[in-house]
């Protein structure tokens, strides 16, 4: 395989094209079955402050703007229970599912410890 190189916006270097191994999605508004997750027990809180951080967009009881759907109360709260949930799934406090388009592979049962 030949990589392509390709010039940078930012200072005209030349770089080369990387390509990720693989791709996960985080699953954010549908209620999917994981295909993994990963335990957020000491990161939970750090991450509901930065998603309150766009106080304009999540649930304000004092807003004047449409509803949306992630606007509601139901959204943020939503948000908490499905860590909470995931995390019951794996013995743990919080935990955030993942899907994915390729299987994922290990050379030993082991490295999934």
């Amino acid at each position: 395989m030949v990589l392509r190189k390709i010039e940078t916006k930012d200072n005209g270097e030349i770089q080369d094209i990387w390509r990720p191994k693989q791709v996960y999605h985080y699953i954010q508004w549908k209620d999917l079955i994981p295909d993994f997750v990963v335990d957020i027990t000491g990161y939970q809180e750090i991450k509901l402050k930065a998603v309150h951080a766009y106080e304009s967009q999540f649930f304000d009881a004092k807003s004047k703007e449409p509803m949306t759907p992630i606007a509601s109360k139901n959204a943020t709260d939503s948000m908490e229970y499905r860590d909470r949930n995931l995390g019951r799934l794996i013995g743990v406090h919080a935990a955030e599912g993942f899907t994915i388009e390729r299987y994922i592979g290990v050379d030993s049962i082991f490295d999934l410890i």
